[in-house]
């Protein structure tokens, strides 16, 4: 099966699973996006009015962008703290874009900081893995999995019925071509 992931040039496999993940759901991405900040904040230890947004992916929606805001970490020796959520949550704050939706994927969070960025609006998406090219495929489709199901879910009820009466067409189909 060919790779779903494609290459952005990004300097991380889990920022190219994030961004492949959006364009597929129909958003357009920016990888590695210098976003301005409304004030000089405190990002790891220097103060800053810009950082480097992993992913933003935006979709026009009539006269709205609709926006997402996706901060990746890809890394192996440690889970996501508290620190860090604060630190991502003063960049929310202080952005000159207002994301509509904001997103934390990594191999996993403390437990404290994955309630903290909740609470902060954050949807938190853990892979349960560092993100190699060996399982970047397996990273998307958990990454497409949540992202799809947020934006499935916030759809009308009516349109979330039809979708389960296709899925359950498409299941009777299947069954009755097994049977033939």
């Amino acid at each position: 099966m060919m790779s779903r992931v494609k290459k952005f040039g990004a300097r991380n496999i889990l920022t190219d699973v994030v961004a492949s993940v959006l364009e597929d759901l129909g958003f357009r991405v920016k990888v590695e996006y210098v976003a301005f900040l409304e004030k000089n904040i405190s990002y790891y230890g220097k103060y800053t009015n810009q950082i480097v947004a992993d992913v933003l992916g935006e979709k026009i929606v009539e006269d709205l962008k609709f926006t997402v805001y996706v901060s990746c970490f890809n890394r192996a020796d440690k889970a996501v703290a508290m620190d860090e959520i604060k630190t991502e949550y003063e960049v929310m704050r202080n952005m000159s874009i207002a994301p509509n939706v904001r997103v934390l994927v990594a191999n996993s969070f403390l437990e404290n900081a994955r309630k903290k960025a909740i609470e902060y609006g954050f949807m938190v998406i853990e892979i349960g893995e560092t993100v190699t090219e060996n399982n970047a495929e397996k990273a998307y489709l958990k990454v497409y999995g949540k992202l799809n199901k947020l934006f499935t879910e916030v759809s009308p009820k009516w349109m979330q019925d039809f979708v389960e009466s296709i899925k359950r067409l498409a299941n009777e189909i299947k069954k009755n071509l097994g049977e033939a």
